[in-house]
């Protein structure tokens, strides 16, 4: 049942996307990688990385703690899905997830596992750091 519910608003969404485009509404998506595809900004996200992020979540990227994971594996979901539509959306939810995650920090049990970076980080920034670490070499899939 669960995943039937999933499953129909995954379409309904995919479905007003489409209507939207179809609409010439062909503007960026709130929260969604404007940068996606550049490859002039991994270098920029590279440096950025390193600056702000590679302390806690490992120089390439790759951190196997909790506190800090391997942030390669944020979209491994989305990886398996065989839909190309349902893939873009899973990732535009990831997207979000991350930029959320960004901005607001993470804290759990009033422990402050990364510090928020809204208005430390400006969003070409955000995105710079994400275009850098999709093109890290994705990690073997968890058995």
């Amino acid at each position: 049942m669960h995943r039937h519910l999933m499953h129909m608003g995954l379409t309904l969404g995919l479905l007003l996307g489409a209507f939207g485009s179809a609409l010439g509404q062909d503007r960026p998506v709130p929260g969604v990688n404007p940068l996606r595809g550049d490859s002039r900004v991994i270098e920029a996200g590279r440096q950025g990385y390193r600056q702000h992020c590679a302390e806690c979540h490992g120089e390439e990227a790759v951190n196997p703690i909790a506190e800090a994971p391997d942030l390669r594996r944020l979209d491994s979901f989305c990886r398996r899905l065989k839909d190309p539509a349902l893939q873009t959306h899973c990732r535009d939810d990831v997207d979000r997830y991350y930029l959320r995650s960004v901005n607001e920090g993470k804290i759990r049990a009033g422990i402050v596992h990364m510090p928020p970076w809204e208005g430390r980080l400006s969003p070409d920034e955000i995105w710079s750091i994400r275009n850098f670490i999709e093109s890290r070499p994705r990690p073997a899939p968890a058995r």
